[in-house]
């Protein structure tokens, strides 16, 4: 099927997710290339823990950005850390996955791991963030997160057709979907107030616009301002519009 003109890859995810049928969903972008054991290697993952509902990949992707230590995590300092090329082993658990090719398991959505349809699958929304969201949601259900990095899948990760990654837009989405994250899974001041600190530190661009009141800076202040205040919006209508989480009866953490 096709969409319709004028959706993004929030509503085509969504969408997709409503469509397709059995207990095993994948996601992928239509630039990925996956090796032809991909759906055995995944429902052999799933099948060896029932907690198990989130199962991510390592991307072979030239020019991507390493960055912090460990892979998959949720830095209370640093923030997001990827990593999401590095090999290992086995399956790990983690805190997220890149959401170019992941798999779910479809009893998520009727427990309440949507995607987010506050903000990051909105068509006006880039997408960024959304899997995070949904890992996390995920977590909060008591299900585990997995990144295998011995089952690798080539990301040619082309240009968007629909959102220029260096345009302003792509920057207000960047810095909005990010604290809106945030706000929505730790609030003001949990995980060592990881949103209070991004919000006041983070492509804030005070100081570039007093030391240099150009043109260039007046705009990335503005950026960063419109992007805050937009995060801010959309996490007091999540936290008036939520839906009910059902957990699973048995919550408890993975064995690491």
């Amino acid at each position: 099927t096709r969409n319709e003109p004028g959706h993004g890859f929030g509503y085509s995810v969504s969408r997709g997710s409503r469509e397709a049928t059995g207990d095993i969903i994948v996601e992928l972008n239509d630039d990925a290339l996956v090796p032809h054991d991909l759906i055995p290697r995944i429902r052999s993952l799933f099948q060896q823990d029932e907690r198990i509902g989130i199962v991510g990949v390592r991307a072979e992707e030239e020019g991507y950005h390493q960055e912090g230590e460990g892979i998959g995590r949720i830095d209370a300092s640093h923030g997001l850390i990827a990593n999401f090329n590095r090999p290992t082993q086995a399956a790990i658990d983690v805190d997220h996955i890149y959401g170019f090719c992941y798999a779910y398991r479809r009893e998520l959505l009727s427990r309440g791991a949507v995607h987010d349809n506050v903000l990051l699958a909105k068509d006006y929304s880039s997408g960024n963030r959304i899997e995070t969201d949904h890992c996390l949601t995920a977590r909060k259900l008591g299900y585990r997160v997995l990144y295998d990095g011995s089952l690798v899948v080539t990301h040619l990760a082309k240009p968007r057709g629909d959102l220029d990654e260096w345009s302003a837009r792509w920057k207000i989405n960047q810095i909005r979907n990010t604290l809106y994250l945030y706000l929505k899974h730790f609030g003001w001041l949990g995980q060592r107030r990881l949103a209070l600190r991004y919000m006041l530190i983070h492509d804030v661009g005070i100081l570039s616009l007093l030391r240099r009141p150009n043109y260039a800076n007046l705009v990335y202040f503005f950026t960063g301002l419109r992007a805050r205040l937009s995060a801010v919006a959309h996490w007091c209508i999540f936290r008036l519009t939520r839906r009910a989480l059902k957990p699973l009866e048995t919550n408890k953490e993975p064995d690491h």
